[in-house]
């Protein structure tokens, strides 16, 4: 089985911007900058001839390149308990529109689960174990003003997500890179 996701990766400087903010919250666990991204469809587990289909459909994908940035700090709650922090985004009309169009092409190719979840787009910093809610707000408090300079988003990428043998944790393998248009 491959577990695979489509994201957009983020520019070097941008990353350094988010790994910036990785403080000030005792409960987190922080993501490192080389598994910084923002995900536009989770697609799961699939088996080879699946994943290939997947693969096959978002090649005809066409949307244009398109500009955002980063805005905000927000939070994820299970069972009204705070499990992930994260970067918000300013402006995700386009980013709402090309995860529509990632989302028809993996249903085309048969790994069409739904996904548990409303898309929110967002950029992880980290996942929180048992965090204290005035912890959060205190961090969010402090850092809700975080606003990165605007930057194009020129592709999106189909990711691996695959367990380290040691057991300590995932790491992300670039499967293909899909040209966004320019216009």
């Amino acid at each position: 089985m491959i577990r695979l996701f489509a994201g957009l990766d983020l520019p070097p400087d941008i990353k350094e911007q988010l790994v910036a903010l990785q403080k000030g919250l005792p409960s987190a666990l922080w993501r490192p900058a080389e598994k910084m991204h923002l995900t536009l469809r989770f697609i799961g587990n699939l088996d080879e001839p699946t994943a290939e289909e997947v693969l096959k459909e978002l090649r005809y994908i066409r949307f244009p390149a398109f500009h955002f940035s980063l805005k905000g700090i927000g939070y994820f709650t299970r069972s009204d308990v705070p499990h992930h922090i994260w970067a918000g985004v300013d402006e995700d009309k386009a980013i709402r529109e090309l995860q529509a169009k990632i989302d028809t092409a993996v249903k085309k190719a048969g790994a069409g689960q739904e996904d548990k979840f409303k898309f929110t787009p967002h950029v992880t910093l980290g996942k929180l174990f048992g965090a204290d809610m005035n912890d959060v707000f205190r961090y969010i408090q402090a850092n809700n003003l975080f606003h990165t300079p605007v930057f194009e988003a020129t592709s999106f990428t189909l990711y691996q997500s695959i367990a380290r043998e040691n057991g300590e944790g995932k790491y992300y393998k670039e499967i293909e890179e899909y040209p966004l248009m320019l216009v």
